[in-house]
């Protein structure tokens, strides 16, 4: 195979690796976002239920359904973050084990034009 076919080869699998890279970056920091939406949903459900538990304290009214009812809210709201979460920590490490094969396959891609270059050069100051 000629050095520029694997030069257009090489450009090719780091154009993918960089598209993919794009696309984890991407649904990293969305998972990122929807992990802020549901803690901030998470704190107005604690403002709630610190309300229904203050008038519970204070009134005569039987507020342990509606008390529940928040609590299990909450308690969906950390299954949902934690999920996100993993999502984002399986990101991480899948991004790290590629980033050092790319930097092996570019090393190799540099040395492997350059040496078959030399040759082609004598060729042409042979003629």
């Amino acid at each position: 195979m000629s050095a520029f076919n694997r030069f257009v080869d090489a450009t090719k699998r780091t154009v993918k690796k960089i598209t993919n890279k794009t696309e984890e970056a991407f649904d990293s920091a969305s998972n990122s976002i929807k992990i802020k939406n549901l803690e901030m949903k998470m704190d107005e459900l604690y403002e709630e239920l610190g309300r229904i538990v203050y008038r519970d304290l204070h009134t005569d009214e039987d507020l342990e359904e509606q008390k529940m009812q928040v609590v299990a809210e909450i308690d969906g709201l950390f299954d949902r973050i934690a999920v996100l979460k993993e999502e984002n920590r399986k990101v991480k490490e899948k991004n790290k084990e590629p980033a050092e094969e790319t930097a092996e396959e570019a090393a190799e891609a540099a040395e492997t034009p350059a040496e078959e270059a030399a040759p082609e050069e004598k060729k042409e100051d042979a003629e």
